[in-house]
């Protein structure tokens, strides 16, 4: 390549290939979704129009009979909040003259889906404080409740758990969507993972102990707790909606087959820790790194 890059290919698992890396095939897909980005981007320079993030998702679908070819590819294609929606007309517009699309018009089934993504939610995490009555070196008295709560629940943790367990390899998260959680630690410490894609920050970390109050989980909110090797408690005090079925809002939920999820996990997490006192908001930037196509 002119650029100096080396790029590795490899047979896919079911054509007598390890999967490892592009096919062939994958390539010819990953052309179709660049040149339609290019052309976007070069028409928005023209315009001066400032493009934020655009991602292109690409299904690609092999012939399962006679010679082996593409049957048929999906573009997903996910604009950003800041066009207006004449200017996502034009932009969709100029991908229809992709040199690569105009190659493989005639062989091809490719069908194009576009979404305009909603404006993230700026998140900023609750924590209920509790009124201690009294504390003594063996004892601690203190008004755990919280406003409107309708239910409770009291998650304990012999040594070091993981709740939900994971799915093997992959990750596993509650979700409610008629209850709001308001875990308060009452013994040990607990490390929370909150993920929700609609955030503009969606992956959080805290590591949850008594001082810092109860918790508070959003609605919609993806969440794992671990605990370390001496263990916890946690009670919840919930606010549950008239909707409210137990038998349905404590269903694990695994990222093996939930790439936004993936993605919400992969992005820089936000922390937040018990420091001098008071509850601290810790961000780390990580390393970029640089993907090749």
């Amino acid at each position: 390549m002119k650029s100096g890059e080396t790029l590795r290919t490899d047979a896919p698992i079911d054509h007598a290939g390890k999967g490892e890396n592009f096919a062939p095939t994958d390539l010819l897909a990953t052309a179709v979704g660049t040149c339609f980005l290019t052309v976007m981007g070069i028409t928005a320079k023209e315009k001066g129009w400032k493009l934020d993030e655009i991602t292109v998702a690409i299904d690609k679908k092999m012939t399962t009979q006679g010679p082996r070819k593409i049957r048929s590819l999906l573009l997903q294609i996910d604009m950003p909040t800041n066009l207006g929606a004449d200017q996502l007309k034009v932009l969709q517009k100029v991908t229809k003259d992709c040199p690569v699309l105009r190659n493989l018009n005639d062989s091809i089934k490719i069908k194009v889906k576009w979404n305009q993504l909603k404006q993230k939610k700026k998140t900023s995490l609750n924590f209920v404080a509790t009124n201690v009555f009294r504390e003594t070196p063996d004892v601690t008295f203190f008004d755990a409740v919280v406003n409107g709560s309708n239910g409770s629940d009291v998650v304990i943790h012999h040594g070091a758990a993981i709740s939900p367990p994971n799915d093997k390899e992959f990750e596993q998260y509650y979700v409610h969507h008629h209850q709001i959680d308001h875990n308060l630690v009452v013994e040990g410490s607990r490390t929370f993972t909150l993920l929700n894609p609609a955030w503009d920050e969606p992956h959080h970390v805290i590591y949850l102990n008594p001082k810092m109050g109860a918790l508070q989980i959003p609605i919609g909110t993806y969440h794992q707790s671990v605990s370390g090797t001496e263990g916890s408690i946690v009670l919840n005090q919930a606010v549950r909606d008239k909707c409210f079925d137990s038998k349905r809002e404590f269903i694990p939920v695994s990222l093996r087959d939930r790439a936004d999820l993936r993605n919400a996990k992969a992005a820089e997490p936000v922390y937040w820790i018990w420091d001098d006192g008071r509850i601290r908001r810790l961000k780390v930037r990580r390393a970029s790194k640089a993907n090749i196509f």
